[in-house]
């Protein structure tokens, strides 16, 4: 397992504990299934959303998410619904997006999980890397910088 990064360990810090290990629980088993890949941490005000790719175009090529919220982690994937889930994990009633709601470390080990993850890495369409990653490469997703306001009023 990829020990987390810096900047995933500073994303992660405005939530519990509990909710940090399950996080990190499950990017474990993300990470074991796919291997290596691109891992791209994206803050949004309340929640941490990180994106898992084998290739440089992380949204279009992207395998799943994990999202986390202030009690529970969801791992998300972005064409759910083609998978095959026989043991009912997958949650949801969107378009495409099918996702695992987590609440314990335990329910990432639970069986079929290791499976909707191999799925999702082998969907038609994925691309596949110009030249294969040897390791996880972790990009922080910074906002845009504000733009500074004039100090005189605008006129026109």
């Amino acid at each position: 397992m990829a020990k987390p990064p810096s900047e995933l360990l500073e994303a992660l810090r405005r939530f519990e504990p509990g909710t940090q290990s399950i996080f990190i629980a499950a990017r474990s088993v993300v990470l074991d299934v796919i291997g290596a890949c691109h891992e791209l941490i994206f803050p949004i005000r309340k929640i941490v959303s990180v994106i898992y790719s084998t290739t440089e175009k992380r949204m279009k090529d992207n395998i799943c998410l994990l999202v986390v919220y202030h009690d529970h982690v969801n791992l998300m994937f972005p064409r759910g619904v083609d998978l095959k889930d026989p043991k009912g994990l997958l949650e949801g009633s969107g378009k495409a997006m099918r996702h695992v709601k987590l609440r314990t470390g335990e329910a990432v080990d639970a069986p079929g999980m290791r499976q909707l993850i191999v799925q999702a890495n082998k969907r038609i369409g994925l691309g596949k890397p110009a030249t294969p990653l040897r390791k996880v490469v972790t990009t922080l997703k910074s906002r845009p910088a504000e733009k500074s306001a004039p100090s005189w009023p605008r006129l026109f």
